[in-house]
């Protein structure tokens, strides 16, 4: 029998050293002293040394530096001491004082040390704090002002470099990766801030201490800043698991075992997957893990928590996909570049340049540069073979081999286009994101360059990228327009916001049907029948507010959220004033806040309620009664408010 979850248990079973001596200094003739080395509290005060010499004596005074005194500073032949003494110091400090005797020196290590604060050391949780305290939430960076110490488990770790060597690995208070939970150390030192040697200096489990400087990256990543933190404690996990056999298992039902050793118990195993489970345990303490056969083309990762009384170790498993005839382009955009990829006959052409073609997955983009993806048309499914790189920061398709188009006419919904008009000075997207970009057009020749308003000195632009005929770029030479496509990189080491567009249309200040100007309900069914023929549907995702009037009804079943449970969706009506007149538009199989599925738990919507919806639009025409002008169904539009709460 199969076990969804894996548990099991089993029992399992301030020093210095000063060695800057110069002449044995005891053991001369001339000048005999009892100890080398003579301390002075760090409060300040006096210390005495006594010696005995042979002949006239005397103390070298510059090499007493600064901060200590000396007296007497010279004497006769004979027993004699010297008293030296010292203010309060913050910091350890040391001198080598120099006494002469004859043609000797013997050397004496006076010593005052400062006592080290312990500092301040924070939790996860308290630093990840810290951090949302300065993030803005606006998509760009900011830093915590200071040096923190914090302490946390690692409970996942990216690389341990040392070509670089620094590391980039995650701290948890539970050593489990837990959005939301971890805090990620990026590209940090190893201890005392020194470089990363071995690359197994630490491993998932241990507790380690970082000391740096705390940021929010782009409002994405709480993290240290690079090059701004060091490891300054680490402790070894109290649990270790042997290496395994494999790098990653096979895609085929896989049995194999786990060796675990403990200074602690019992322990706890667990897993977070069900496709891997414990089936037996061996006489000598090794786990006999099994791994259900992978069926998708995609890789996959269980993790196995070990938890002792104290201690929690953490190891990840990953096994391979199925060989596939074609990847998704949200799985060559993960590729490592010059990987030889296929796309899937899905893969659906949703834009155009003269030099080449963007194609999406529905879910990714990725441009397509070459003569045989420039003679594709919008609408077609193709099989594509060609090189994966990187260029202009973004994932780029080059030195295509082959493309077959399956099919023609593929519908295909745009996603609600970002205006970063606001943001182009810092705007720099690492994918082929969906955006809108405003300025005046300037054409030279076969460039079309945008000047924007806040960078009239044209130390940032916006760059059309080879644009098609149909989009008649030329005749806006001159005025100021709203370009919106897809994102295709940076140019002139940034300079230039290269935009593949799809639409070229004059400049509006806050146009209708956008997240700050949403269409009316009114409005947004009026634009439909305008614009849609039957069956056809927008090219991007529009924003329409309104007041629920009732929902809709499927077979004598009102579609609410909780009726409609199973699918996660609800259908209902919205007017501008919440009355059933008719000039209503519907939200057709809209998902909950969030873009996600509503689930149990979830306030459910009702008549009355005021809320923004966002997706494509479409017109459907029904084989008996009037046109319905709707989003497009099946989760592809979702609430953005509900009552203007967005959560």
């Amino acid at each position: 029998m199969k076990l969804r979850y894996i548990i099991g248990a089993f029992l399992l079973g301030l020093g210095l050293t000063l060695s800057c001596e110069r002449e044995q200094p005891m053991t001369l003739s001339e000048i005999q002293v009892p100890q080398s080395i003579v301390s002075i509290d760090v409060a300040g005060g006096i210390t005495q040394l006594q010696f005995t010499a042979q002949s006239d004596w005397s103390i070298d005074e510059a090499s007493l530096g600064e901060w200590l005194t000396a007296t007497p500073m010279s004497g006769g032949a004979g027993e004699a001491a010297v008293t030296f003494s010292a203010e309060a110091t913050t910091s350890t400090r040391t001198a080598e004082v120099h006494i002469n005797c004859g043609t000797k020196t013997q050397y004496i290590t006076v010593i005052q040390f400062a006592q080290k604060a312990e500092p301040v050391i924070l939790t996860v949780s308290e630093a990840l704090a810290k951090i949302k305290a300065v993030d803005k939430g606006d998509g760009n960076s900011y830093y915590v002002d200071g040096e923190y110490y914090v302490n946390g488990i690692v409970c996942r770790i990216d690389e341990i470099s040392t070509q670089y060597g620094n590391a980039t690995f995650y701290l948890s208070e539970n050593g489990k990766f837990e959005e939301g939970k971890w805090l990620e150390v990026y590209r940090a030192k190893w201890l005392e801030n020194k470089a990363f040697s071995t690359g197994n200096e630490f491993s998932v489990g241990d507790e380690i201490t970082i000391v740096g400087k705390l940021m929010s990256y782009k409002g994405n990543t709480p993290e240290t800043v690079q090059g701004e933190a060091h490891v300054y404690k680490h402790s070894k996990s109290l649990i270790s698991v042997n290496d395994f056999s494999f790098e990653k298992l096979p895609a085929i039902d896989t049995t194999f075992h786990m060796v675990v050793t403990a200074s602690e118990s019992p322990l706890l195993v667990t897993s977070d997957s069900p496709w891997l489970q414990l089936m037996s345990v061996t006489e000598d303490g090794a786990y006999v893990l099994h791994a259900d056969e992978n069926t998708k083309t995609a890789e996959r990762t269980a993790t196995i928590s070990i938890q002792g009384p104290t201690a929690l170790k953490s190891v990840s498993i990953t096994q391979m996909g199925i060989p596939a005839t074609g990847s998704s382009v949200s799985d060559i955009v993960a590729m490592s570049d010059d990987s030889q990829v296929q796309t899937l006959p899905s893969t659906v052409v949703v834009a155009l340049t003269t030099k080449g073609a963007v194609l999406s997955d529905g879910v990714k983009a990725i441009y397509a540069y070459g003569e045989a993806a420039a003679a594709l048309s919008v609408g077609d499914g193709v099989s594509m073979s060609a090189k994966k790189i990187t260029y202009g920061g973004v994932p780029e398709l080059t030195d295509i081999t082959a493309v077959d188009v399956d099919s023609q006419n593929n519908p295909f919904q745009a996603p609600a286009a970002v205006d970063i008009t606001d943001r182009a000075g810092e705007y720099a997207a690492t994918e082929a994101e969906y955006i809108k970009l405003s300025g005046t057009l300037t054409v030279s020749g076969n460039y079309y360059n945008l000047t924007l308003d806040a960078f009239a000195d044209g130390s940032k632009q916006g760059s059309i990228a080879a644009p098609v005929e149909a989009l008649n770029a030329s005749s806006y030479a001159g005025r100021k327009i709203t370009v919106t496509g897809w994102f295709n990189g940076l140019g002139s080491s940034g300079k230039y916001i290269n935009i593949i567009a799809t639409k070229i249309e004059e400049y509006a200040d806050n146009p209708k049907g956008t997240e700050t100007n949403p269409f009316t309900a009114s409005e947004a069914r009026a634009w439909v029948l305008e614009n849609l023929a039957s069956g056809e549907v927008s090219s991007e995702s529009y924003f329409v507010k309104g007041i629920i009037s009732k929902f809709a009804v499927s077979r004598e079943v009102e579609q609410t959220f909780t009726n409609c449970a199973s699918f996660g969706n609800a259908s209902f009506y919205i007017t501008d004033d919440g009355t059933d007149s008719d000039n209503w538009f519907e939200a057709y199989q809209v998902y909950y806040l969030g873009n996600r599925k509503w689930v149990e738990g979830d306030p459910d919507v009702k008549p009355g309620d005021e809320v923004v919806i966002c997706g494509p639009l479409t017109l459907y025409t029904p084989s008996s009664g009037e046109p319905v002008p709707e989003t497009t169904g099946k989760g592809t539009a979702y609430i953005v408010s509900l009552n203007g709460k967005t959560e």
